[in-house]
């Protein structure tokens, strides 16, 4: 019982129906649980290992974990949270980017005891006759309610009929695997319920539904990759353990919650921010990596923020002469960057030091002497030394 109370609470945002998937899992019957991942870039971050950890802890109690590959909705492209159209995938993009998903789900999923499938398998089987019947078991009127529909619609943005296909397509993949749970973040919501109606309508019995809170970027802001605020799974053990204690003071409580198994009484035991964070960083990157590997991140990081030494053989050197430069000619000129966009972005991140200091990005029209045997770090992995 206590399991299954974790289960339905620790990071859950909404389960639908509760009282239906409470009553399965007493039942002792194996459940098939889905998760469904989009290859729509190469890595698998921590807003990922939040339904992953979800489904490994529906495997520790003994039920069937799936977690299918969208090799055939990725083309089609998830309309969930956009407001705009999705740039459409070539085949050679695809493949490349799920090509080390197993690997990475294998992380934290005993994965030789879960099923790993791809949606492709029984999507491009259903031919003319079975599209005509997938898309008979929805209305337009349902699809348009969706709220990333509606606001383009407001926008005048337009919203191609394929996109429409995307949740029928997802639901369709709990009728292929008949699947009694389905595992999500909030913003998938829409698709996970088209799964219910779906099913329904092939005469299948709904699955229940398991919906996540979110995980925010290190910034306090939507994570995603564009905004370079997410922390892949795979990512260099220093950089996981940094990219962790950058993060707002105010997320550690949802950082502990959704990415590990500490509680609250473990974080209170660290009384400052700080300590809490650095808790909280060296347990994520244990997971992920190893004991050993952790504290070897821990220390690494107090070598170079904390003590204000550089580990030298962490980053990437590049060198720059001596002289007067304006700011964003420094990452230009030292071959970090190839154009002003790129680099004026470092700055307004506050991504760009001199010796310790921060540079403003107020200063675009200042010019700085910089000095032989100065140094510049820009980001987590990169420093410059002045020549």
């Amino acid at each position: 019982m206590d399991g299954i109370d974790e289960l339905l609470t620790r990071g859950v945002k909404e389960v639908i129906v509760k009282d239906s998937l409470e009553k399965r899992l007493k039942s002792g019957k194996k459940l098939v649980v889905k998760l469904g991942i989009d290859p729509t870039g190469s890595e698998l971050h921590l807003g990922h290992a939040v339904v992953l950890r979800k489904l490994r802890q529906f495997q520790d109690l003994g039920h069937k974990a799936v977690l299918v590959i969208g090799d055939f909705t990725v083309k089609i492209g998830d309309p969930s949270g956009r407001t705009h159209e999705r740039r459409l995938l070539t085949d050679e993009q695809i493949k490349k980017n799920m090509n080390s998903y197993k690997v990475q789900a294998g992380k934290i999923l005993d994965i030789d005891k879960a099923e790993f499938v791809y949606n492709s398998s029984w999507l491009e089987k259903l031919g003319q006759e079975g599209i005509f019947e997938l898309a008979s078991k929805a209305t337009l009127a349902q699809i348009a309610e969706r709220e990333e529909f509606r606001e383009r619609l407001k926008q005048k943005i337009d919203i191609p009929y394929l996109e429409m296909f995307y949740p029928l397509m997802q639901g369709y993949d709990s009728v292929s695997l008949k699947a009694d749970v389905e595992l999500g973040g909030s913003d998938q919501k829409f698709n996970l319920l088209m799964g219910r109606q779906i099913q329904k309508r092939y005469g299948q019995r709904e699955q229940d539904i398991v919906i996540m809170k979110l995980l925010l970027g290190t910034d306090g802001g939507k994570m995603s990759k564009s905004a370079d605020n997410y922390i892949p799974l795979t990512a260099n053990p220093f950089d996981m353990y940094g990219k962790i204690m950058s993060i707002p003071d105010n997320l550690i409580p949802e950082y502990a919650e959704l990415c590990t198994d500490l509680t609250p009484s473990n974080l209170e035991e660290k009384v400052s921010p700080l300590k809490q964070k650095k808790l909280l960083a060296k347990t994520i990157v244990k997971i992920y990596n190893g004991e050993r590997t952790a504290e070897e991140a821990e220390s690494n990081f107090e070598k170079v923020f904390q003590k204000g030494k550089y580990a030298e053989s962490l980053f990437i050197h590049k060198t720059i002469p001596a002289g007067a430069y304006k700011p964003v000619e420094i990452p230009i000129s030292s071959g970090i960057t190839s154009g002003t966009v790129q680099a004026k972005d470092l700055f307004t991140h506050g991504a760009v030091e001199i010796n310790g200091q921060i540079i403003s990005p107020n200063a675009w029209s200042d010019k700085i002497v910089l000095n032989a045997g100065d140094i510049i770090k820009i980001g987590d992995k990169t420093i410059i030394k002045v020549k």
